[in-house]
């Protein structure tokens, strides 16, 4: 199918480091602009975290509730935790946060809805922003990555899905580093990194590039997560999996709208 995202214009010539978070964003997105892309069914190809930095992994949850934060943090992490670890073998895994989406109650200034801007959730500088956290654990692990663990838990699966660009079709030339301030301000359990004002962290957009490759896996259901890279510190020079939600323009407005549920994952490897 055909599907339209939205990326980074190419900076000016002298223009600043784009930022977001200290004001809000202008919603006519004036720094942006939408390309056509064709996106392909990820569930017809094989994919793995060491190549095209996602997979899809059956995963059947015991909570109840996912708007539940305190479920979720004594619950769903510890499902997450041990999921991560399983899949990596890293030594120790931190879950540092996670953001419930709904996108009807999004409409209503109530909740964040679908994120439609490409992006990654952070750059190479990613080490420097967790070094209280390595400082707190006296750890000096050999490696670090992060994951991001993405369910829908809607019950038809199809609106506002979610895709993710093949990693080894993006290049540096295309990425512009972004500050993000108040990172981790609507969310919970950031209080290993930040305070109630959240942090500041660099992202990455990415302008289009006609080499980019997207894929989503069509009708999720609650059993199954999304696992991508958003991090690792051994990849040099590290190519991010780029992700944004988009609009299905054979969406059905009668279909159930998206819910879903994120959570970040940091890996220490010894």
């Amino acid at each position: 199918m055909k599907a339209e995202f939205f990326y980074r214009k190419p900076l000016k010539e002298g223009e600043l480091k784009p930022a977001f978070g200290k004001k809000e964003p202008d919603p006519d997105r004036p720094d942006h602009k939408g390309f056509f892309k064709e996106v392909f069914n990820a569930r017809e190809e094989e994919h793995s975290l060491s190549e095209s930095g996602f997979i899809l992994l059956n995963h059947k949850s015991s909570i109840k509730d996912f708007y539940d934060d305190k479920e979720v943090t004594e619950v769903y992490y510890d499902e997450i935790s041990k999921l991560v670890k399983k899949q990596t073998g890293a030594s120790e895994v931190f879950i540092v946060s996670h953001i419930a989406r709904n996108e009807a109650e999004a409409a209503e200034g109530k909740r964040l809805g679908a994120h439609r801007l490409v992006h990654n959730d952070f750059t190479p500088n990613f080490k420097q922003t967790i070094q209280p956290l390595l400082d707190e654990n006296n750890s000096n692990p050999s490696r670090i990555t992060v994951y991001n663990l993405w369910r829908r838990f809607d019950k038809d699966g199809v609106n506002a899905p979610f895709a993710l660009c093949d990693s080894r079709t993006v290049s540096e030339k295309e990425l512009i580093p972004t500050d993000l301030f108040n990172y981790g301000k609507e969310e919970e359990n950031t209080e290993t990194l930040a305070d109630e004002n959240g942090f500041t962290v660099e992202i990455y957009q990415s302008m289009n590039s006609d080499n980019h490759k997207w894929y989503f896996y069509p009708k999720m259901n609650r059993d199954e997560v999304v696992m991508f890279k958003t991090y690792d510190s051994n990849e040099k020079p590290f190519m991010p999996t780029l992700h944004s939600a988009f609009d299905d323009v054979a969406f059905n407005e009668n279909v159930s709208p998206r819910e879903s549920i994120e959570v970040r994952a940091i890996c220490f490897f010894d």
